[in-house]
C-alpha cells in the first residue's frame, strides 16, 4: 500500500523547476534600450508638436502652406483651416490640393508664393538637395517659415531611391537665405529595431536584430522680411 501511495504522489506532485540564473546585466540593458522608444510619443505626434512650436516662434499668423511630398496631408492638422490654406507638392497626382511638380525645379510656382514651406522624410530622397533648398527659399515669402525634418542616421530605404543623410548644419546651409530659429537632433527612436521590409536587403540583420542607430534631424528658418 505504501508503494502505491508513493507512485500516486509522484504522478500528482511535480517538483518545481530549479531557479533561473540571474540575467546578464548587459542583456537587461540591451532590452531596455530596445524598448525605451515605445515610451515616447509616436513620430508624427513629435513632429507635429515641434512644428506647431516653431510656427508660433516664427510669428507667421496665417497664409499659404506648402508641404513637399506630404501625401495624405499628414501635417494639415497643425494649421488652423480658418487661417491657413494647406497645399501639397508632389511628383504625381495624389489627391485634392496637390500641385504637381519637382521641388528641385518648379518654375510653375512664382517667387514668394508661400508663408510656410515644410517637408518631412523627403530630403533623404532628393537627388540634388541644394537645388531644392534654393527653390524653397525662392518660393517662400519674406517673413515666412521653412521647416525640414529628415534623417541623420537611418536604415537604407529606397523610396524609390535613398540618397542622403544630414546634420543640422547641412540643413541650415541648404536653406541659406533664411535665419535659423531652431535646429537639432531627435534621438527618441535611436535604438529601435528597424528591420527592412524590401524583398532584397543589401544589409540583412543578424543576431542583434535590425538597424539600431535611428536619429532624426530638423531645421527651422525664417526668411528675412
Amino acid at each position: 500500500m505504501a508503494g502505491l501511495r508513493e507512485r500516486l504522489a509522484r504522478r500528482i506532485w511535480t517538483p518545481p523547476p530549479p531557479p533561473k540564473p540571474p540575467r546578464d546585466p548587459e542583456l537587461v540593458e540591451l532590452d531596455r534600450l530596445r524598448d525605451a522608444w515605445k515610451d515616447g510619443p509616436v513620430r508624427d505626434d513629435r513632429i507635429n508638436e515641434h512644428l506647431a512650436l516653431v510656427l508660433d516662434k516664427s510669428g507667421v499668423p496665417g497664409g499659404r502652406v506648402l508641404e513637399i511630398g506630404g501625401r495624405g496631408h499628414p501635417r494639415h492638422r497643425v494649421f488652423d483651416a480658418d487661417r491657413f490654406e494647406y497645399l501639397n507638392l508632389d511628383l504625381a497626382e495624389t489627391g485634392p490640393g496637390v500641385i504637381i511638380g519637382d521641388i528641385t525645379h518648379c518654375p510653375e510656382i512664382p517667387d514668394a508664393s508661400f508663408d510656410v514651406v515644410l517637408s518631412v522624410d523627403v530630403f533623404e530622397h532628393i537627388d540634388r538637395p541644394w537645388l531644392a533648398g534654393e527653390e524653397i527659399v525662392r518660393i517662400l515669402k519674406p517673413g515666412g517659415l521653412v521647416y525640414t525634418s529628415t534623417l541623420f542616421s537611418w536604415r537604407y530605404h529606397p523610396c524609390p531611391i535613398d540618397y542622403w543623410r544630414y546634420t543640422p548644419e547641412a540643413l541650415a546651409f541648404l536653406m541659406r537665405g533664411t535665419d535659423t530659429i531652431d535646429q537639432g537632433f531627435d534621438a527618441t527612436e535611436r535604438r529601435r529595431d528597424v528591420r527592412k521590409k524590401a524583398a532584397e536587403d543589401p544589409m540583412p540583420f543578424d543576431a542583434l536584430g535590425g538597424w539600431r542607430e535611428n536619429v532624426r534631424v530638423f531645421h527651422a528658418g525664417v526668411k528675412p522680411a
